[in-house]
């Protein structure tokens, strides 16, 4: 028995638990009703919603090559392609891995060190961060009633989300300290050293860039295919049909808050605040009372998420899946 192995595995059979626990306190209650729904789905938006979540993968790749040619390094399009594929695959069964297992699946089959991999990773999260905030300034320009509205609904648990977030803050601090206490005593702290300086020189990429143009022009369109892969999943619903591209750009702010949450895929998070933020919005049929425990009142704000977030899922599995299999076979060229 590889003992190595027992906590990803655990982590993972965590997750999947959480998943199932999910899904049966969405949709165990009411199961009839739900299939019923799925049946008047327009599949054909939902396509149309999964080749512009899958193009959104494409143009984070080339972008992420573009950062790294910035470091000196030519990988293949395919190769970091695939990697980002991974890296999607991953988050679904273990919240935030997926920046590791990209990593480590480029670093596999183009030898580029992790760290400065690592770098260019995270220029890419604060560059996306940033993008989030603008639109989220310009959905409150927007749709400040409606956001008034739905701070209201959940402001109850303001004061218990600050108080573990403080926790949480204290606790991380404290570890950190008695860490690099240990570190700088211990025979790998060099080795460390290294790898932050090779981290340091990933996030300094940016000033490199020769392609500029290439990479602003990936980066507005990874959030146009977002906004798109929501906002045409409208017309798939009879209840969402009417709603407009603020409304778009309102519910890709909120479900980007709800994938920020640690929990695998961003299901149930997500879920949760696209729900809410849609029987804001009156849907379905002007329902604006909400009871979580009774969802015969409002299937359409529960059932959109829910096609939205498989259909996402369905396409971080088939391209995660695929790009294995290119790796698997980048690697065997490479050895040969």
């Amino acid at each position: 028995m590889n003992y190595k192995k027992i906590p990803s595995f655990l982590k993972i059979l965590i997750s999947l638990s959480f998943i199932i626990l999910i899904l049966y306190y969405l949709f165990g209650k009411n199961p009839e009703s739900i299939k019923r729904d799925l049946l008047l789905v327009n599949y054909n938006y939902i396509v149309l919603s999964m080749i512009f979540g899958a193009w959104a993968y494409v143009s984070r790749s080339i972008r992420w090559v573009v950062l790294l040619r910035a470091l000196g390094y030519t990988p293949s399009k395919y190769n970091s392609f695939a990697a980002v594929s991974v890296g999607y695959l991953t988050n679904l069964l273990i919240p935030r891995a997926g920046e590791i297992s990209r990593c480590a699946a480029l670093n596999n089959v183009e030898k580029i060190p992790v760290s400065k991999l690592l770098g260019t990773i995270i220029i890419e999260r604060i560059i996306d961060f940033i993008f989030l905030i603008i639109l989220l300034i310009l959905t409150i320009i927007i749709k400040f009633d409606v956001i008034l509205e739905l701070y209201n609904k959940i402001d109850g648990e303001k004061e218990s989300n600050t108080t573990l977030f403080l926790i949480i803050i204290a606790g991380l601090s404290l570890c950190l300290f008695f860490i690099k206490a240990y570190l700088k005593e211990s025979a790998f702290y060099k080795k460390i050293m290294i790898f932050f300086q090779g981290l340091k020189e990933g996030v300094n990429s940016i000033k490199n860039i020769k392609y500029k143009k290439i990479f602003w022009t990936h980066t507005i369109l990874i959030w146009l295919m977002y906004f798109l892969m929501i906002y045409i999943c409208f017309f798939s619903m009879d209840d969402t049909s009417d709603l407009t591209l603020n409304d778009g750009l309102f519910l890709l702010v909120l479900g980007g808050i709800g994938m920020l949450f640690p929990t695998p895929g961003g299901i149930g998070s997500y879920h949760y605040i696209i729900m809410i933020s849609l029987v804001v919005l009156q849907i379905p049929n002007g329902y604006i009372n909400i009871n979580f425990l009774e969802y015969d009142n409002y299937n359409s704000a529960l059932l959109f998420p829910t096609v939205v977030w498989f259909a996402q899922s369905f396409v971080a599995v088939i391209l995660g899946a695929i790009s294995l299999f290119i790796l698997f076979l980048s690697n065997k060229e490479r050895l040969c």
